[in-house]
């Protein structure tokens, strides 16, 4: 393993370089390989991880179980309300103690009352407890994901995948859901140099520290991102269509609610967008989707769609972070 990487925690993709994701990336393949081969590396062995899980999951919570039990270490489970963070003890407190038990921290934390809460309680895990903490989802970004998608992406169109055209666009849905995938998608654009078309309609702009970081990051590695608000005009000539549905920082939840209604029908991605795509265009989705709201059944369901590759690379990419950071 990289020596660079040990005691590195994966909160932010702002805190990591283009070379150290790369180098993920190229261990994330060997790793995928003795998966598929049957072999059992015990890279972890000996190693005790904390995943706190503050909010419900299905592949985070079971890729990093699986992971960390198939690279020989111990993965314990834990939620807020089975530890005495429920009983008032401070996440200083708690940091320090489990700094004391286990060589890492995988927490999963959003949507709290209020927005930069969570990230602020994984930068007091990082301090206290001195041991490498992964940001399994926060309220600002989810980093495990993103190398998941740009895996994929990797894997399907090869090097040249950073000059694809790759459109993550909003779509529409009931709930109002957290803006951290296109948020770490503009920062790995802007940091691998990759051409990234970020769709919304008007009031749904990211947080501006993330357009800020990857457009200056851009100009050093050549990426092209731009924003625009015709969801038609972003799929011409797509060669990823990324849908993925997030809140307004411009206005309240019940507002939200209210104003998005009227882009229900041209923001769940379907066909027509898919026939504005180039012929070979594939579909991406984080999951869960919210099945014909965000996207159509014939898309996901469609010779189009790699979403379970994208959920099988979770997996992948985060041995490779557990190896290279424990």
């Amino acid at each position: 393993m990289e020596k660079s990487l040990r005691g590195k925690s994966f909160i932010s993709l702002m805190d990591w370089s283009a070379e150290e994701l790369e180098k993920i990336f190229d261990l994330t393949s060997e790793l995928k390989q003795k998966w598929a081969a049957g072999e059992q590396p015990e890279l972890l062995k000996g190693k005790q991880v904390a995943m706190i899980f503050a909010n419900p999951s299905t592949r985070t919570r079971t890729s990093f179980e699986s992971g960390i039990s198939w690279m020989g270490g111990h993965a314990q489970y834990h939620t807020p309300d089975t530890m005495q963070i429920a009983h008032k003890e401070t996440w200083e407190d708690t940091g320090k103690v489990l700094g004391r038990y286990v060589h890492g921290i995988v927490i999963r934390m959003f949507g709290l009352e209020r927005y930069g809460m969570a990230r602020e309680i994984l930068r007091v895990l990082e301090a206290s407890s001195r041991v490498p903490v992964i940001n399994a989802l926060d309220d600002k970004e989810h980093p495990c994901q993103i190398m998941a998608d740009i895996m994929t992406m990797r894997e399907k169109f090869g090097p040249g995948y950073k000059r694809k055209k790759i459109v993550m666009s909003w779509a529409y849905s009931g709930r109002v859901k957290s803006a951290g995938v296109p948020q770490t998608m503009a920062i790995a654009a802007g940091l691998l140099g990759m051409n990234l078309v970020l769709a919304y309609p008007e009031k749904y702009d990211v947080d501006p520290e993330y357009m800020e970081f990857a457009k200056k990051h851009a100009a050093l590695s050549g990426s092209e991102i731009t924003v625009t608000h015709d969801i038609y005009d972003a799929c011409k000539g797509a060669d990823v269509i990324y849908a993925k549905s997030w809140g307004s920082f411009a206005m309240s939840k019940e507002e939200d609610k209210k104003y998005r209604e009227q882009f229900k029908r041209d923001w769940c991605i379907s066909r027509k967008h898919f026939d504005l795509a180039n012929p070979n265009a594939i579909f991406m989705h984080c999951l869960p989707a919210d099945r014909n709201q965000e996207v159509t059944d014939e898309i996901i369901d469609g010779p189009m769609s790699i979403v379970y590759d994208e959920a099988e690379n979770r997996l992948h990419v985060q041995n490779a972070l557990l190896a290279s950071i424990l």
